[in-house]
């Protein structure tokens, strides 16, 4: 069964696979601003962390909403499309909280609730699992970067 996975109608991801590791980066920028004070462009390290949770919390929701509508038959279409927007929402939330210290646990909770229901929910092709194996081992260092953020938070406020 794993010789399928190889077959020339999977989906090759090395760029894809590139781009998710290398968009852990910015959280890791954000980390060292946050610890260091320095400001880029006026903008402090909990910011720049935050903001770029929000966007990239919703970028992963917008995964999610094109899944449900480009698979039409998916049998969690409708709960694809509205978690997607739930998520996406609350990621807002906490961009809008995030001088306070409820903001980056709840952007925390948004990337562990999106790994958790793409487990469940299953809204990925098959031939796409190489990416989204990826996908799921990079939002495991983008919680453990929020975990970081908090404690740097928590020295350096």
């Amino acid at each position: 069964m794993t010789q399928a996975r190889h077959t020339s109608d999977v989906e090759k991801t090395r760029l894809f696979d590139a781009l998710a590791y290398a968009g852990v980066l910015p959280f890791v920028i954000g980390i060292v601003m946050q610890a260091t004070g320095v400001e880029l462009v006026g903008v402090g390290g909990r910011l720049w962390f935050t903001a770029y949770s929000a966007v990239i919390l919703s970028f992963l929701c917008g995964i999610w909403w094109g899944g449900a509508l480009n698979r039409v038959g998916h049998r969690h279409r409708i709960a694809l499309a509205l978690l997607s927007n739930l998520a996406c929402v609350g990621g807002w939330g906490a961009l809008m909280l995030y001088r306070t210290p409820w903001s980056l646990p709840i952007l925390m909770l948004g990337f562990a609730f999106v790994v958790t229901a793409e487990a469940r929910l299953n809204p990925n092709l098959p031939r796409l699992y190489d990416y989204f194996r990826t996908r799921t081992r990079v939002t495991y260092l983008v919680i453990t970067c929020h975990l970081i953020m908090i404690v740097t938070i928590l020295f350096t406020d």
